[in-house]
């Protein structure tokens, strides 16, 4: 995949000091089905405060995000979010983690769905260790690893799954939609502006009509 010449400065700067770095998610697949990325994100061994030296940047004002690992960068054409190496530890709230702790290497299997669980080097070589890319050929949302967990964890994940199914006209895998459907439920968890946020986005999409009229019985109740 193509790499913009900012982001490969961004990645380049980092492995410098040593640091292994990628552009992962969303920017990774758009950029495979041919689409312009809207966001650029990137994950990296390196500590919110390596980040920060490698990249020339000041220290945030905010520094909340820092002990979840992200640091945003501007590079002059766009700002992109910096995350360090992590996994995530407990979900009680239905939403975020309780807890986080880096890691030497990247933990794709904490995304949410396999087409957003795909990194790439700054030569544009992609790691895909879930099968993205067949997802995406096959057009399907199918979640990483046991959809019931993923759910569970953070309930913005059923939202999510609708929304990318309506924006890229695509279907949801047989057992992600029964997960989805099945914990529904968790969507209380929720507030009201997160809702409108994902919902609007969902109705913008392609297949929109379709997946509002198949998943009526989930939305109705938001």
């Amino acid at each position: 995949m193509r790499i913009e010449p900012d982001i490969y400065v961004l990645l380049a700067a980092l492995e410098k000091r040593g640091h292994t770095s990628f552009a992962v998610g969303g920017c990774v697949r758009d950029s495979l089905l041919g689409m312009e990325p809207h966001d650029w994100d990137i994950a990296t061994s390196a500590l919110p405060e390596q980040v920060l030296d490698a990249l020339n940047q000041p220290a945030p004002t905010d520094r909340a995000g820092l002990r979840y690992g992200v640091v945003t960068v501007s590079t002059g054409v766009r700002e992109v979010q910096v995350t360090t190496f992590r996994r995530e530890i407990g979900y009680s709230d239905h939403r975020r983690p309780d807890r986080v702790e880096f890691t030497p290497s990247v933990d794709l299997e904490r995304r949410d769905f396999t087409v957003n669980a795909m990194a790439a080097d700054k030569e544009g070589i992609v790691t895909d260790p879930f099968n993205g890319k067949a997802d995406l050929e096959r057009r399907l949302i199918r979640c990483v690893g046991d959809p019931f967990r993923r759910f569970e964890e953070d309930a913005l994940r059923i939202l999510r799954a609708l929304r990318f199914a309506a924006v890229l006209d695509f279907s949801l895998e047989e057992q992600t939609k029964t997960a989805l459907l099945a914990k529904a439920d968790t969507l209380r968890h929720l507030t009201k502006t997160v809702i409108k946020r994902e919902i609007d986005k969902l109705r913008a999409g392609t297949g929109a009509e379709r997946i509002l009229r198949e998943f009526e019985g989930v939305l109705k109740e938001l």
